[in-house]
């Protein structure tokens, strides 16, 4: 099926060296949050991004074998997968509808005026103890956009063990930008910011009145 835009669930795949990866649209920030809440203070810094995520998986065909992600999301800028310069040349595969209750956010740091460097998570900012000391020097792990789906594309095939894959080595991956992929950092976070580490970024959302359902409401 040929299709001109990519939507919120639908699922694509990449070639790249005769090889398939495969990724998902989970949310578009501007059509979704920022129509709505031109303002919102967690996500306008993601303006003209999709929330995507990378599935599990190097294939010979462009045939997906795994619901299970290797990067379950990270924020990219859409204008890839249209502009003529640096274009993204996807395929569609299928759509699935997105819950949002299941959606899930990067988590990094932010220095918030008069807050101080706070845990960032989709529309939260959640004070921490952190230092800005420790925040430049020890943490390093900063909110940010990763570009293209290009660049997904490279970080899936580090984690993946095939590097001869990626068109650009970095020494800097996704532990350096979210607090998902450094497991012990994230443990001394969520124990500052008092809460769970197992609980749905939905459930810890709403606790502190952010109802993810709003930008869903027919």
């Amino acid at each position: 099926m040929l299709k001109g835009k990519l939507q919120e669930g639908d699922i694509f795949f990449v070639k790249r060296k005769d090889k398939y990866f495969f990724g998902k649209i989970l949310l578009d920030v501007s059509e979704r949050i920022l129509k709505l809440e031109p303002q919102n203070l967690g996500l306008k810094f993601y303006s003209g991004c999709c929330l995507t995520a990378v599935y599990k998986g190097i294939y010979d065909k462009p045939e997906l074998g795994t619901e299970e992600l290797i990067i379950p999301s990270s924020f990219i800028f859409k204008k890839f997968f249209y502009s003529k310069k640096y274009k993204v040349e996807w395929n569609f595969y299928k759509n699935e509808p997105i819950d949002y209750r299941r959606l899930d956010f990067p988590e990094a740091l932010q220095s918030v005026h008069e807050k101080g460097i706070c845990f960032s998570k989709g529309e939260l900012q959640l004070v921490t103890n952190i230092t800005e000391e420790q925040y430049e020097n020890e943490y390093k792990i900063i909110k940010g956009i990763k570009g293209s789906f290009e660049s997904l594309i490279d970080i899936a095939s580090h984690y993946q063990e095939r590097e001869d894959l990626m068109d650009v080595i970095s020494k800097k991956q996704l532990e350096w930008s979210d607090f998902r992929f450094a497991p012990k950092k994230r443990k001394e976070v969520y124990k500052q910011i008092g809460e769970d580490m197992n609980q749905s970024y939905y459930e810890m959302a709403l606790k502190h009145s952010f109802d993810l359902g709003k930008f869903y409401e027919k």
